[in-house]
């Protein structure tokens, strides 16, 4: 088959592949410093060094339902890439300002990115007791959506048909389907296939019937994921013909 035939391009993506990269430094410049007229004080009234810091940690990074134009952009990423961001988080763990620190080279993905952490929530940073506002960098990383490699089966067992539907396929003199298929970074499937009727002249019932053994020979199916430029397995959409 050929990949411009049987190959959807990145719009037609179910899923996304974005990982976040959350890595709280040490070596963050606190936003609560210490006082010039004297020290910060443990509840014994003993002084909180910087080694008494702790830094914020995470409790929610849920990104933002992802736009088309999101998915445009990273289906044109030609390499997997990071937008780093530095959040300004106060006593109660909430973000109160972002910027982009580093650019991932979109700047629809850098925004995507800042405008889902508008909604990220942390547990404070603490100063011995004391939770106090503190100033992260964080790296949200985007892998690539562009295809080098597009998905392939590699096992390819059909079930064995019943005899009803191997009547309805010699009724309809064993037509050859399109077959759509989601295909993750571990070479599953998704969702159910998409069998396709457009062009096809059979009956209603005897197109349910094929339709439905295709569905159950696929679930014995392997395949390779597709890759992007850096050779990472991502998740995609391809389309295959099976001759029932």
């Amino acid at each position: 088959m050929s990949l411009k035939s049987y190959f959807l391009k990145g719009a037609f993506m179910k899923k996304v592949l974005i990982s976040l990269s959350l890595l709280l430094s040490l070596g963050f410049t606190a936003s609560a410093a210490l006082p010039e007229a004297g020290v910060y004080l443990d509840k014994d009234g003993s002084p909180i060094t910087e080694e008494q810091m702790v830094p914020p940690s995470v409790k929610s990074t849920k990104m933002l339902p992802q736009s088309a134009a999101v998915h445009d952009a990273l289906s044109q990423l030609p390499h997997s890439a990071a937008t780093v961001l530095i959040l300004s988080i106060n006593e109660d763990g909430a973000v109160t300002h972002e910027e982009v620190s580093e650019s991932s080279s979109s700047l629809i993905l850098d925004q995507y990115a800042a405008s889902s952490a508008e909604s990220w929530t942390f547990r404070p940073a603490r100063r011995g007791e004391k939770a106090v506002p503190f100033t992260v960098r964080i790296p949200v990383r985007f892998v690539s959506a562009m295809i080098s490699v597009p998905p392939a089966p590699e096992k390819q067992v059909m079930a064995d048909m019943t005899d009803k539907e191997q009547q309805a396929a010699e009724r309809s003199g064993h037509p050859t389907f399109s077959v759509k298929l989601s295909i993750d970074g571990e070479g599953k499937m998704t969702a159910p296939p998409k069998v396709q009727k457009e062009g096809l002249t059979l009956s209603d019932s005897d197109f349910k019937i094929l339709s439905r053994y295709i569905e159950r020979s696929l679930r014995q199916w392997t395949f390779s994921p597709a890759r992007n430029p850096d050779d990472e397995a991502i998740e995609a959409e391809t389309a295959i013909s099976i001759t029932v």
